[in-house]
């Protein structure tokens, strides 16, 4: 499945949120999270994936589900995302461990 129809089927999620049938909502992205899980989706956007596993927190925190929605919203009418840098997380292991480093030189 590509973005095309992952942006279809997040259409309805976004409807019954706008409609507050938090159950449909729960229900709409739980069916889309096997499907992803199951590898039918190939390339999901993080600003997706964290979507459709925040329901609770967007319905409790309303600022928060408000710039969700706002980010999943702009991926369903024009297909942009925001994209996250990626970082391996070795790599913020290293840089940890340089710091760390020079902390002991400096100090020493």
């Amino acid at each position: 499945m590509d973005h095309a129809e992952l942006r279809l089927r997040l259409a309805p999620i976004l409807i019954a949120e706008e409609e507050n049938d938090w159950a449909r909502v729960e229900q709409l992205a739980d069916e889309l999270n096997r499907e992803m899980a199951s590898g039918r989706f190939e390339d999901s956007p993080e600003v997706v994936n964290h979507y459709l596993d925040d329901a609770v927190i967007r319905q409790s925190d309303t600022s928060y589900g408000a710039s969700q929605r706002e980010r999943v919203k702009r991926f369903t009418e024009t297909g942009d995302y925001p994209r996250s840098l990626g970082l391996p997380w070795w790599f913020l292991g290293v840089v940890t461990l340089i710091g760390v480093g020079l902390i002991v030189w400096f100090v020493a």
